[in-house]
């Protein structure tokens, strides 16, 4: 079957305020330059830079800063039929960024006092999280290859219900449901329900994707003082999903499929701006690669090197690489063999 487009992400899509000077504290920070922002939206802008078709199913406020992601998503060839406009007032996520040293410690000392910052994140009330069951299209949803929902868009209802939703439309047209854990604490009532709920979305997933600390909160009732990544792993291919891939930052990556041996990806080292967007870019080139039937070796390396390659922008979208650019740093690390 001939679908329209192969990717389309779920969740937040808001504004980031990007910092203009390096190792600068925020209180003596000049000016700040915009991008949309948020997880899926990141991935969004960069699965479209990378070649493949993407869309988006979100909720944006009814000001200048909805009309800009809309604006900006169709400037950038992502399909944007899913997105609403909220008309209750709510406005979008912000995230305000600095970046404090070149060895990226994250801490500013100032009087004797450690201060540590990186990201200051507005999220409570945003319009992103009123996206209602009703106002998902089963036929958008079933002219996708691939549907990448955020975990962040199941911590709070209605928008936890529309992610449901999505889910039921995917699996009812062949299309592959991909959770990329995305947990963030302060956005759930607390850990059980965050657990529970992840658990209801991962046993109608295809693919998984998490960091350690991602798979520490779905693990957070089941499997408590577990730190293994290959028994996370493991635990959910037995409960059918087919594809988990567990991040693990200077460690690098692993792949896990049932009855195989592990897929582990190094990383390539990279003289980093910041910390933050890295995850983001690793999924845009695993989508392209696993979508375009590459392989997971490919794919993981590819999502290696957008990562590295952002990770020396000031952006997280804006840094992610198109495809000519991050083929060559995949394959001056890794070699053209996969």
């Amino acid at each position: 079957m001939v679908k329209k487009l192969d990717l389309i992400l779920a969740g937040r899509a808001g504004i980031d305020l990007n910092t203009t000077a390096l190792n600068c504290p925020f209180a003596q920070i000049p000016s700040f330059t915009k991008s949309v922002g948020g997880s899926p939206a990141n991935i969004a802008q960069g699965a479209a830079r990378l070649g493949l078709k993407t869309g988006f199913v979100g909720k944006v406020a009814k000001d200048g800063m909805g009309e800009y992601i809309l604006q900006s998503f169709q400037e950038q060839g992502i399909d944007t039929f899913g997105i609403q406009v909220d008309h209750t007032g709510a406005r979008n996520c912000i995230a305000l960024t600095e970046i404090l040293s070149p060895d990226n410690s994250g801490t500013y000392q100032s009087s004797s006092e450690a201060f540590h910052h990186g990201t200051y994140l507005y999220r409570e009330g945003t319009a992103d999280l009123l996206l209602s069951p009703n106002e998902i299209n089963e036929v958008y949803i079933a002219d996708a290859r691939a549907v990448l929902l955020s975990g962040t868009a199941f911590s709070a209802s209605p928008s936890r219900e529309a992610m449901f939703q999505m889910i039921d439309y995917a699996k009812k047209h062949e299309t592959a449901v991909i959770l990329d854990i995305d947990y963030r604490p302060f956005g759930w009532k607390n850990r059980e329900e965050a657990a529970r709920c992840y658990a209801a979305a991962i046993a109608q997933a295809d693919v998984v994707i998490g960091n350690r600390e991602e798979f520490d909160a779905v693990e957070y009732l089941t499997m408590p003082d577990n730190r293994d990544n290959e028994r996370s792993a493991r635990t959910l291919l037995e409960q059918g999903v087919r594809l988990v891939i567990v991040k693990d930052g200077a460690n690098g990556s692993w792949g896990y499929v049932k009855d195989k041996p592990a897929e582990q990806c190094g990383v390539i080292p990279t003289r980093a701006l910041k910390t933050f967007g890295s995850g983001d870019a690793y999924a845009a080139g695993l989508m392209y690669g696993l979508l375009n039937d590459r392989g997971l070796r490919y794919a993981m390396q590819l999502g290696t090197a957008c990562a590295s390659i952002a990770l020396t922008n000031i952006s997280c979208a804006d840094g992610i690489p198109k495809l000519e650019k991050a083929e060559q740093v995949r394959m001056a690390h890794y070699g053209r063999e996969v």
